[in-house]
C-alpha cells in the first residue's frame, strides 16, 4: 500500500465527504484525490523518481496535497521547519540534496537570499506565485489522472529532526514505514465514524501522521494556520470538531483561558497529547471543563508515527485517583515489538529500566547519507529508541528520561522528567525543565528552568523545598531560575541543548 492510497480509497468510498477544511476553504475527498493526483503527475514532469522535493511553508491545504502528492511522484516530500532561520534551512535543502524548492511567498525572498547555499536546487516553485514556475501554473495544468504506482521501499517523506540532541538528522520514511505506522494508530485510537478532527499543530512535523491517520478512516481534517487559545474555541464550535491533538502545555493554557467554562465544546470527544506527560490537576480540570476524555500516544520521528498508546479508559483511572498512571506513556501498540535492555543489550528483569529497542515496519529506513549513525541506531535489526523506560506489571511503559538527558552528578543517576514532576506539585509553576551544566565539585549540577503561572510568584527556595518534600538530596536542584518561557521545537518537545548553553553560568539556588 502507498502513502497516497490512503486519500484513493477514500474518494472511492466518500467522494463527496469533507476531506479537509481551512479558513472558508472545503476540500471533499474526490476533490483532495485530484489535487494530489495533480501534484504528481506536475513533479513528474520537472524532477525524476528518487527526487527530494522539500517544502517551506505554514500550515494550508497545499500541504496536505503535497504530503501526498510527492510521494505519489516516486519522490521524497521534505519537511522543512519554518522557524529556523534562513541560512539554517538552506543548509538542510543542501544536505537533503532536493531538486526541488516549493516556498509560500513569505519565505520567498529570504530564501532567494540564500540560492547560492543550495546548488542543487534546480527549480524553486512560488506557492503564492513568484520563484521560478508559481504553483498554480505548474499544478493545475497537470492531468488528475492516477500517476503510475510508486514503489513501496522508496522514501515518501525525510523528516528532519528536532535537533534537541544535536544536529538534524534526516529520517528515512518509506511508503511501508508511514502506512504501517497509519494503520497501527487508525486500529487503536479511537475515532468514530464522521469524525472531525483538528490538527493545531505544524504540519512540518512527523506528528502531521494524524491527518493520514484521520483520512484513512474517512474523516474530516481540519487545520489552523497556527494555534491559538480563541481560533481554537471558535473553530470546534463552527465545524463541531469531536477530536483535536494538543502538547500538555497547549492544554494547560486553554483551561487558563478567560471564560473557558462558558464556551460551546459540546462536540468535543477527545483531546489527543504527546511530547510530554501531563501533570494529573491538568488532565482532572481538562475532563471537568473541556467535558472530554483524553489519550496519548508516544512515538518518534524514526518510527514514523505512534508506538505506545495511552488510552482514554486509563486517562479515566488516572482522573478517579490512579494517579501513578500519569507516569507511563502507554502499552506497546499492536504493530510495535519492544524490548527494554540494559547496557550490553541483555532484556531487563519486569520494572527494572533499562533502554527502549522497537523492531518493526514503521521504523526508518535509516539517517539520509548518514550510514556510521544509522549503524549506531540500531542493534540486531531493533531500533534504538535513546529512551530509558521501564515497564510494569499491567504493560504500561513508563518513560524514564533520554539518555542523554539523564544527570550524573557526584556520581549519582538523576532523571530529569522525575524532577520535573516534583517541580510541578507547586501551584505557582505552569511548566519546567530540568537539565545538567558542568560542575567543579559534583561533575554535573542539577538545574531548573520555571515558568510561573500568570499572576502567581515563588522563589527558588520554594522550588527547592517542594522538591525536598520528594526527592533525595542529590536530585534536589542546585540552581533554579526563572524564565518568561521555554524553548521548544515545532512538536512541543523542549530544547534542553538550548537551555544548558544559556544558563551555564545560572546563580545557585541554594
Amino acid at each position: 500500500m502507498l502513502i497516497n492510497d490512503i486519500v484513493e480509497y477514500a474518494a472511492r468510498k466518500h467522494p463527496g465527504r469533507t476531506a479537509l477544511r481551512f479558513e472558508d476553504q472545503v476540500i471533499t475527498f474526490a476533490g483532495l484525490r485530484d489535487r494530489v493526483r495533480r501534484v504528481a503527475n506536475a513533479l513528474r514532469e520537472v524532477a525524476a523518481p528518487g527526487d527530494r522535493v522539500a517544502v517551506l511553508s505554514g500550515n494550508r491545504p497545499e500541504y496536505v496535497d503535497l504530503y501526498y502528492g510527492v510521494p505519489a511522484a516516486g519522490m521524497a516530500l521534505t519537511f522543512l521547519n519554518h522557524r529556523l532561520h534562513p541560512a539554517e534551512i538552506a543548509k538542510l535543502v543542501d544536505h537533503a540534496q532536493a531538486t526541488v524548492l516549493i516556498v509560500s511567498g513569505e519565505y520567498l525572498d529570504a530564501m532567494r537570499e540564500h540560492r547560492d547555499a543550495m546548488p542543487g536546487v534546480q527549480l524553486v516553485v512560488g506557492l503564492d506565485g513568484g520563484g521560478d514556475r508559481a504553483y498554480a501554473g505548474l499544478v493545475e495544468s497537470a492531468p488528475a489522472t492516477e500517476p503510475p504506482r510508486a514503489d513501496e521501499d522508496g522514501i515518501g517523506w525525510l523528516v528532519y529532526t528536532s535537533g534537541t540532541t544535536g544536529a538534524p538528522k534526516g529520517v528515512m520514511l518509506t511508503h511501508r514505514n508511514l502506512v504501517t505506522g497509519v494503520l497501527g494508530s487508525a486500529s487503536q485510537w479511537e475515532i468514530p465514524d464522521e469524525s472531525v478532527f483538528l490538527f493545531c499543530f505544524p504540519l512540518c512535523h512527523v506528528g502531521g501522521y494524524a491527518v493520514l491517520v484521520n483520512h484513512l478512516r474517512s474523516c474530516t481534517v481540519g487545520l489552523v494556520r497556527a494555534y491559538d487559545n480563541e481560533t481554537f474555541l471558535r473553530l470546534v464550535a463552527e465545524w463541531k470538531v469531536t477530536q483535536t491533538g494538543l502538547a500538555p502545555t497547549m492544554i494547560a493554557f486553554l483551561l487558563g483561558h478567560p471564560g473557558i467554562e462558558d464556551r460551546d465544546l459540546g462536540t468535543l470527544e477527545a483531546i489527543g497529547y504527546g511530547a510530554s506527560a501531563i501533570p494529573a490537576e491538568v488532565l482532572r480540570r481538562g475532563m471537568e471543563v473541556l467535558g472530554c476524555d483524553f489519550y496519548q500516544g508516544f512515538g518518534m520521528s524514526e518510527t514514523g508515527g505512534n508506538i505506545l498508546y495511552f488510552g482514554t479508559a486509563d486517562h479515566r483511572r488516572a482522573a478517579r485517583g490512579e494517579t501513578h498512571l500519569l507516569a507511563a506513556a502507554g502499552r506497546p501498540m499492536d504493530l510495535a515489538d519492544i524490548r527494554i535492555v540494559d547496557e550490553d543489550f541483555n532484556d531487563v528483569a519486569p520494572g527494572e529500566q533499562g533502554e527502549m529497542l522497537v523492531r518493526c515496519d514503521q521504523v526508518m529506513r535509516g539517517y539520509w547519507r548518514e550510514p556510521e549513525l544509522t549503524a549506531a541506531a540500531f542493534h540486531d535489526g531493533w531500533f534504538r529508541t535513546g529512551d530509558v523506560v521501564r515497564q510494569d506489571a499491567e504493560g504500561m511503559v513508563s518513560i524514564v528520561d533520554r539518555i542523554k538527558d539523564m544527570i550524573i552528578t557526584g556520581g549519582e543517576n538523576v532523571a530529569s522528567r522525575e524532577v520535573e514532576q516534583a517541580i510541578h506539585h507547586h501551584p505557582a509553576v505552569a511548566d519546567a525543565a530540568v537539565f545538567g551544566v558542568p560542575d567543579p565539585r559534583w561533575g554535573e549540577a542539577v538545574c531548573a528552568a520555571v515558568v510561573l503561572r500568570d499572576g502567581a510568584s515563588a522563589t527558588a527556595e520554594d522550588i527547592v523545598a517542594v522538591c525536598r518534600e520528594r526527592l533525595g538530596g542529590y536530585k534536589v536542584p542546585k540552581r533554579v531560575e526563572f524564565v518568561p518561557e521555554l524553548p521548544r521545537n515545532v512538536a512541543g518537545k523542549i530544547l534542553k541543548r538550548d537551555l544548558r548553553a544559556r544558563h551555564t553560568t545560572s546563580k545557585e539556588a541554594s
